[in-house]
């Protein structure tokens, strides 16, 4: 397995692993599928922050990104991070080596925070972030509702530099 920087053909995929995310978890508050058309302009931003793909014989089997926080000048050097791994493929370390390349990227781009925001539900993320050094800087209540519940967020920040 690798880790590259994405680029507009493994955009399909992306999109593939981030539909199931939207359509079986609460990983993301998303709640209408994503197409090219939709999402392709998103996928394309990724000029000056990193969005990259762990994939195995050309297939994706994982996407992360370290994203603007904000559009504010102030928070330049902040970036929230996400990572979504195929269905097919949890619980083989892809998310333990995504996030260690997201984090020198973080350095290599020299970011100075990097925030998540993780549902409640996901406890296999709070515990991912908890083990690369992320501290729980706060818990929003019910901020989100999906599958016919309220669901808290829990805010998870790491200082790079």
């Amino acid at each position: 397995m690798r880790i590259i920087k994405a680029n507009q053909s493994h955009f399909k995929e992306i999109i593939e692993i981030y539909n199931w995310a939207i359509k079986e978890t609460t990983s993301t508050f998303d709640t209408e599928l994503k197409s090219l058309e939709t999402y392709g302009t998103f996928l394309s931003s990724f000029q000056k922050h990193p969005l990259l793909v762990a994939i195995e014989d050309e297939i994706v089997l994982g996407w992360g990104c370290l994203k603007p926080y904000s559009d504010r000048s102030a928070y330049d050097d902040t970036v929230e991070l996400s990572i979504y791994i195929s269905p097919n493929h949890h619980g083989k370390g892809i998310g333990n080596q995504m996030m260690q390349e997201l984090l020198s990227q973080a350095t290599k781009y020299n970011f100075h925070t990097i925030l998540s925001r993780i549902t409640s539900e996901s406890k296999a993320s709070v515990k991912l972030h908890k083990k690369f050094g992320f501290d729980e800087v706060g818990v929003m209540k019910e901020v989100g509702f999906k599958f016919g519940r309220r669901i808290d967020v829990i805010l998870m920040q790491k200082i790079i530099n």
